[in-house]
């Protein structure tokens, strides 16, 4: 197939011009278009990209994919206009076709609210123990083997930058790659012509609500992963589902392909987790458990902590045991693996305090948050730090106000405010709150100094919402750097040190 057997498939369209058989890129951003490009026009939720359709020719392209029928008159220049909706899709294909993707690449893709960060980079750090070229994408950013993560703006970015990725993981030659399929991803087509092999759902709870407006919604905006994964049963191809949350039956009705259930409830699901014990040895937290599996049960250690965890453990163990390898290798490997940083990460050292860093952000995320560190917490003060996010469900802050309720102290803050108002963010929050042992700072990096300033040795501190992103987005998109464990950190050296 070629650049105009696509068109030409196309049954509703309107062609201006001659379609050119040479395309050497593919981008929605004219300031990439290079000479012989496709310029893709979206219309997004700030910009649309019909406004920069001339600036994209002046620059070399000769095809232009865009849904508004004008009266196009460019030279040397194609124009096809299909439906809005199509858009995505018609450019997908062409992305495809010019990266030259093949279905030569062991993919998993994770849905679901909480656990597709901790998931697809169990999945990564797994593979590389085993000795395996991996990758991942997801809200960490993009990585490829033991690189640094690269931040690339949105949980699942749009089709054409993940097809890029994919060809960088193709050149690379590397055979397996995770990535987070978010609900908006979804739904707005980021994830057409990705090659899946196995599709992981974790669970649903209250989050995006004000993308999907309700919670039957979202939870069909979810199952439209294993909708992707299609029908022909020739594929070798899975759903790897977990029983235990009340969604399980939606998704499991969307998937044609072999089911494979996990839970840390019910002895009938095909990897069943039991006898959940949290351990301290040498100042370091695991979490051991038995495993029942389809080839014989299984005892397990890990450097987690958290039913929860125990979870994603499981989903992750699949993923990799599908590919073939063996079970008793793959167990083998999970109790050296490396911390997940910001992702219910405790870090202790010389400090006479714990800290804790999470990106929990709904109310369940808080909720097993606090569950998972209960042990650690036990006849210890805890202080806890949050913040609401600019642009997001602002009707989850009173649940969360009143599940955090639970410590002795919290400190209410933002979270990459953007153009909100910082007081609404943190008065959702404030409306949920249990008790007045809170104080409310606007912006994070004094919010955090606040939160070690008044701490007393012995005591935990828990930085929630944010994990061990590098940044706020301040209004009119300023960036600025901010991690709240490196805050936390060099304040309670500052305060500590001093005190000795």
């Amino acid at each position: 197939m070629n650049i105009e057997d696509i068109i030409k498939n196309i049954k509703i369209k309107k062609i201006y011009g001659i379609v050119p058989n040479d395309i050497k890129g593919i981008t929605n951003d004219s300031r990439k278009v290079g000479k012989n490009f496709c310029f893709v026009a979206q219309v997004g939720y700030t910009v649309d990209g019909h406004d920069f359709i001339e600036n994209s020719i002046s620059k070399g392209a000769t095809l232009i994919i865009a849904s508004e029928d004008k009266c196009y008159s460019y030279k040397n220049t194609c124009v096809v206009v299909v439906k809005e909706k199509e858009v995505n899709k018609v450019a997908s294909k062409i992305s495809f076709l010019i990266n030259n993707l093949s279905y030569d690449i062991n993919t998993v893709a994770v849905t679901g609210t909480n656990g597709k960060t901790s998931i697809t980079t169990l999945i990564h750090n797994i593979l590389r123990e085993l000795g395996e070229k991996s990758s991942y994408m997801g809200t960490n950013g993009f990585c490829m083997n033991d690189e640094k993560p690269k931040y690339l703006g949105n949980t699942t970015p749009d089709v054409l930058i993940l097809h890029e990725k994919i060809r960088e993981i193709k050149k690379n030659r590397i055979n397996n790659f995770a990535f987070e399929a978010s609900s908006h991803a979804l739904v707005l087509g980021r994830i057409y012509n990705v090659p899946i092999d196995i599709a992981i759902f974790t669970n649903l709870t209250h989050e995006h609500l004000d993308f999907h407006k309700t919670m039957e919604n979202y939870a069909h905006d979810k199952s439209l992963l294993f909708s992707t994964l299609g029908n022909n049963l020739l594929e070798k191809k899975y759903g790897v589902l977990n029983l235990d949350d009340k969604y399980y039956g939606k998704m499991s009705k969307s998937l044609y392909h072999e089911e494979i259930t996990y839970s840390i409830k019910d002895k009938n699901a095909d990897f069943f987790a039991y006898n959940i014990k949290m351990v301290s040895e040498n100042n370091k937290f695991y979490t051991n458990f038995e495993l029942k599996t389809p080839e014989g049960d299984f005892v397990c250690k890990m450097p987690f902590i958290g039913d929860f965890m125990v979870s994603n453990m499981m989903a992750s163990i699949i993923a990799v045991w599908l590919k073939g390898i063996d079970l008793n290798k793959i167990i083998k490997t999970i109790e050296v693996l490396p911390p997940l940083l910001g992702r219910m990460e405790i870090i202790s050292g010389e400090l006479p305090i714990d800290i804790i860093s999470d990106f929990a952000h709904t109310p369940d995320g808080y909720k097993k948050l606090l569950e998972a560190t209960r042990e650690i917490r036990k006849n210890r003060r805890t202080l806890l730090l949050t913040g609401m996010g600019g642009g997001r469900d602002l009707s989850k802050g009173p649940l969360i106000g009143n599940i955090i309720s639970e410590a002795d102290y919290v400190i209410i803050t933002t979270d990459s405010p953007r153009d909100e108002d910082v007081n609404v963010l943190m008065n959702s929050i404030e409306k949920g709150m249990k008790h007045n042992n809170y104080e409310k700072v606007w912006f994070r990096t004094d919010a955090v100094k606040r939160i070690v300033e008044i701490s007393r040795p012995g005591d935990v501190i828990i930085l929630a919402s944010k994990g061990r992103e590098d940044y706020e987005i301040l209004a009119g998109g300023k960036k600025v750097w901010h991690c709240d464990p490196e805050v936390c950190i060099q304040e309670a050296r500052k305060k500590y040190n001093k005190e000795r």
